[in-house]
């Protein structure tokens, strides 16, 4: 077959093919996207169940960039997400507002969220890694940074 009929054969069978992978994925970006989401509407509701469904309680956590008290040095912290989830324990007073900027799944198993978060004094970018475990998606890693307004 000459390289032309076979790029022309090539093609007329990549709508289908991607067709097929847009469909299963869609289905995955909206479990991620509830996820985060559920994270983002629990800790600003004090909703506990909610944060259950958005973080791996078992095996996730934190990290967090900040300044240890004794050396006044810039540390990374990590906090259990079972402990981080416990610090929103009531809802907000204030409006918080959350956009997500980007969603990467790779393999249907493991999935990055770049979140935008706003409260009325800071200004968060959230990096939100999930694994789909036990057929449900969870945030196992956090890992952000705080900009006061």
């Amino acid at each position: 077959m000459n390289p032309i009929a076979l790029i022309a054969t090539a093609l007329f069978y990549l709508p289908s093919i991607a067709s097929y992978a847009e469909s299963v994925t869609s289905n995955e970006y909206e479990a991620v996207v509830d996820a985060a989401y559920n994270y983002f509407n629990g800790a600003a509701n004090g909703d506990q169940e909610l944060l259950s469904k958005g973080f791996d309680l078992e095996f996730g956590d934190v990290k967090m960039v900040t300044t240890d008290k004794k050396t006044g040095k810039e540390i990374i912290k990590t906090v259990p997400l079972k402990e981080f989830s416990g610090y929103f324990k009531k809802a907000t007073k204030d409006t918080w507002q959350a956009n997500i900027l980007s969603v990467d799944i790779v393999d249907e198993k493991m999935a990055m969220v770049k979140l935008d978060f706003h409260t009325p004094k800071t200004h968060y970018i959230d990096y939100l890694v999930m694994y789909k475990r036990e057929n449900n998606w969870r945030i196992i890693n956090k890992t952000f940074v705080a900009n006061k307004k």
